[in-house]
């Protein structure tokens, strides 16, 4: 059986994938090839993966015309390539995980006559698969509150999760960090690429630390690659224990010894927090269509998380939210088992079942 996954654009569509991947290896299943987009991050990650992968030309799309010409260029470019990709590879089933990177490769599997599945990681269903569950046999979805937009297509299975972040030590990634494990230790993310603003609020909340609250405390901080540097500055004379990242790959080391995490609200991240049971302040990217909020907001009426929005918020908001919490221990505990409930540990599972 051969399956084509198309999970480019970013990493809330990639890491889905691969734990797709992963989990048809263990069921037999070996014969599996990867479709992303040439973004230099993608280059990096699926060339990590040992697992046979093709990157295609595509751009997001955009009104500006300038953009718009290069989409429309590259798109173009993407469906040849991916013409001849699925004459080449001929796969028994295609799966997309939506997002600009998926569309030409499963538009035109669909159109040929190749079964095609889809997972929707998002509260609020996105264009690309809105569109192409009109041509899919099933539409799996990562919230409840999803199906509706995919209708009788659409099964409900959470959103797959690595493996491997499941079998992460506390105290050997303490150890490996060069952590105490007396003190509260945070960790601070903003998705695949970092988040600008993130780094920006929590960077000034540093400055705002008295000596005993810099002594309770130790962060890991992944600030992405563009802001890694000013970053790492300001940690540097802030006298507080951290450890800064450009991006981290093992990404299950960092949650492991996190007692609290900062972080957007990406599917793919929300899941990976809510499925280890760690306590969030989440803020969503409001400049994503608003579907980061809509992923939040899911979890924080389960009691999984609490939402700042990034409107308005001040690294003093921000620094009262993280020493109350630090300061409830009950909060925290009921947080971390309100999160696992609404997680689903065995996603990929339940998504191999639908597709085989």
């Amino acid at each position: 059986m051969k399956v084509l996954i198309a999970c480019g654009g970013t990493g809330g569509h990639i890491f889905p994938g691969l734990s797709l991947a992963q989990e048809l290896d263990r069921r037999g299943i070996r014969d599996v090839l990867l479709v992303g987009t040439d973004h230099p991050l993608e280059v990096k990650l699926f060339g990590s993966f040992g697992l046979p992968y093709v990157l295609l030309p595509v751009a997001k799309i955009s009104a500006d015309p300038v953009k718009f010409v290069k989409f429309i260029s590259r798109f173009f470019r993407a469906s040849v390539r991916s013409a001849k990709l699925l004459a080449d590879y001929k796969p028994d089933v295609i799966v997309g995980f939506g997002g600009y990177a998926s569309f030409p490769v499963c538009l035109l599997g669909a159109l040929a006559g190749r079964p095609l599945y889809l997972h929707e990681q998002n509260c609020e269903a996105g264009l690309a698969n809105r569109i192409l569950a009109i041509l899919a046999k099933r539409v799996a979805v990562s919230f409840w509150e999803t199906k509706k937009a995919f209708g009788g297509k659409a099964v409900f299975t959470g959103n797959p999760i690595r493996r491997r972040l499941l079998s992460a030590s506390k105290e050997e990634a303490l150890k490996s960090y060069g952590f105490s494990g007396d003190r509260f230790t945070m960790l601070v993310l903003g998705g695949s690429q970092g988040s600008q603003r993130i780094n920006m609020i929590v960077g000034d909340m540093l400055g705002m630390l008295d000596d005993r609250e810099k002594a309770g405390i130790q962060i890991i901080h992944i600030a992405g690659m563009k802001n890694y540097e000013d970053v790492f500055a300001r940690y540097r004379t802030s006298g507080v224990e951290a450890r800064v990242y450009d991006f981290v790959e093992d990404i299950g080391t960092a949650y492991a010894p996190a007692d609290l995490v900062i972080s957007r609200a990406g599917a793919t991240a929300l899941f990976e927090i809510a499925v280890l049971g760690i306590p969030s302040i989440m803020i969503p990217y409001r400049f994503a269509g608003g579907h980061q909020y809509f992923n939040a907001a899911a979890l924080e009426k389960a009691g999984g998380t609490v939402i700042m929005r990034e409107e308005g918020l001040t690294a003093q908001m921000l620094k009262d939210k993280v020493f109350t919490l630090i300061g409830d221990m009950y909060a925290l505990r009921a947080m971390s088992e309100a999160a696992r409930k609404f997680a689903v540990a065995d996603a990929a599972g339940r998504l191999a079942d639908c597709i085989l």
